[in-house]
Order: C-alpha cells, then structure tokens, then sequence
C-alpha cells in the first residue's frame, strides 16, 4: 500500500443509532471510494472501519462529525475517537453497512421511521404556523378590500336607483306633454 493510504477505526459516540446515522456514513464513504464499513455497537456507538487515501479519510471524517447534518438532521455526534489500523486488516472493498439481528434491527428501523416523522410532523406544524401568520394579514386585508367593494357597491346602487327615478319622472313629463 503507497504512503498515502491508510486504514483507521473510528469510534463515534453521540445520538448516532436509530437516527440513521449508517446510512448516512456509509453514502459518505462510497461517495469517497473508501472501502470499509460500519455499524452499531451494543452500547450506543457506532463503530467505521475505512481505508482510503488520506486526504479522503480526512474529508470523510469531517463529514461524519457534523452536527445536525441537513441529510440527517437527527444526528447528534458528540466525539470521535480515533486509532490506526494495520494496512491490509479492512477486507471490504466498497463501503458497506453492517447489520445485527434482524429482530433488532427492524425495531431500530421503526424507531428511525418514527422519529424522522415526529421530526417532520414538528417541521409541518411550525411551518403553517408561520403561514398562517402570514397569510392572516393577507386575508384581513382582502377582506377589507371586499367591503370596500361592497360599501362602492351601496353607494353605486343608491346613486342608479336615484337616476332611475329620475329618468322615470322624465319620461312620466314627456309623455303627458306630448
């Protein structure tokens, strides 16, 4: 292996299972052509075993230490701990996500799935209050727009009945002087 590849283990600790944080990492990792994987650990880390060109490594593992990332917004990474591998103990040749029982597993999926959309329902919620704000004085100001209109209206109305009456009382004349 040349001098600038190199193999090391992170250990990540944080809000960083059931919040998708595997899949987060591992697109991160094949979109960087490292090879590798990761997975959670029985006491609420997650473990990443990549290997790759150092300057890659190093992008990778500044991606993967975002706080609150926008592609996973529930993720919470509070340290990363570090140590080098031995060049050639990755067997991997892409970047894959390890999986544990499938009972575990599927659970951990549903609670994923739920709090992305509690997260969401959250977001909902928030953003038709804001609309609603906004919308509000649209409306009051339609609405005073409209009984503008209508009080026009009134006055046009009572302005037509007036000449009608008045175009009656002339007719009414005409007719008896001819």
């Amino acid at each position: 292996m040349s001098e600038s590849l190199q193999e090391v283990e992170l250990i990540v600790s944080g809000e960083v299972q059931g919040v998708g944080y595997r899949q987060y990492v591992a697109k991160i990792g094949r979109k960087l052509k490292l090879a590798g994987f990761v997975e959670n650990l029985n006491d609420g880390t997650v473990r990443i075993q990549c290997k790759g060109d150092k300057k890659d490594i190093s992008g990778f593992k500044k991606q993967i230490s975002r706080k609150k990332p926008s592609e996973a917004p529930l993720v919470r990474v509070e340290d990363i701990n570090e140590k080098p591998l031995k060049q050639g103990e990755i067997e991997q040749t892409y970047f894959e996500e390890k999986y544990g029982e499938l009972s575990a597993e599927m659970s951990q999926g549903n609670a994923t799935g739920m709090n992305y959309l509690n997260l969401f329902r959250k977001n909902t919620i928030n953003s038709f209050k804001r609309m609603d704000k906004k919308y509000d004085r649209i409306s009051q100001a339609m609405y005073a727009v409209v009984e503008e209109i209508e009080k026009r209206n009134k006055t046009f109305e009572s302005r037509m009945e007036k000449t009608e009456k008045s175009i009656e009382s002339l007719l009414k004349i005409l007719v008896e002087k001819s």
